[in-house]
């Protein structure tokens, strides 16, 4: 007789990120092009006490780990600054990073983390992300070595694509804020979600157990809609 596989669902991919707009650049010589204090400040309202994934060159342009946060690299050879900063995690793979974003966030109790960064960190996490955050920054044109240009697709009333707004604010241009610019959250309209066999996540620290007890117990509570399974 086969034994029952027990399976988790995974928390739930989110990600975050600053463009100009209409060029969409995120980047500019591996560093932001404008400062806009408000913005930093959502980012990290947003991203503290999570898991955060990044490529290699995305920690370099900030240059410390982010704190309170537990700071993933994807890289795909073992970064010379790891020595340095002990707290960071590596991964050498997609599958690693996830994993590590996974655990973490049973172990604090969250439903998601986040991808931050850059251009093709987020073209690898692409089809897993659910919730993007969006900043477009009104700048003007601008040339830059990095864009994201996910098309969301469109935004008129009735109008249904793989994407849908869920809010949008407006801020203007301050003594803090180098441009005014537009927050949007948009959501995958049929969210993705990941699985894992229960085995594969037992024994990783003390009352692990417990903690995906209370895990489980907090998805129990938040059931998902349009559930899409990975294993399908």
């Amino acid at each position: 007789m086969n034994k029952k596989v027990k399976r988790v669902r995974m928390p739930s991919a989110f990600s975050i990120v600053a463009r100009s707009y209409p060029d969409q650049i995120i980047g500019v010589d591996n560093s932001l092009p404008w400062h806009l204090r408000t913005d930093l400040q959502l980012f990290r309202k947003r991203t503290v006490d999570h898991a955060v994934i990044m490529g290699r060159k995305t920690f370099e342009s900030i240059g410390r780990p982010l704190p309170n946060r537990t700071n993933i690299i994807l890289s795909r050879t073992e970064p010379d600054f790891l020595e340095k900063f002990p707290s960071l995690k590596w991964a050498q793979n997609p599958e690693t990073a996830l994993f590590i974003a996974d655990v973490d966030s049973i172990i604090s109790g969250k439903m998601q983390f986040f991808i931050i960064g850059g251009d093709q960190i987020y073209k690898v996490f692409g089809s897993y992300i659910n919730t993007i955050f969006v900043t477009d920054v009104y700048c003007g044109h601008i040339n830059g070595d990095a864009k994201f240009d996910v098309d969301f697709g469109a935004r008129s009333p009735g109008e249904k694509g793989e994407w849908m707004v869920k809010w949008e604010e407006e801020y203007p241009k301050t003594e803090f804020d180098e441009y005014p610019f537009r927050v949007t959250r948009y959501n995958r309209r049929k969210p993705f979600h990941r699985y894992r066999v229960k085995e594969e996540l037992m024994g990783r620290v003390p009352d692990f157990d417990e903690l995906l007890e209370q895990y489980e117990l907090k998805l129990a509570l938040e059931p998902p809609e349009d559930q899409l399974d990975l294993f399908d």
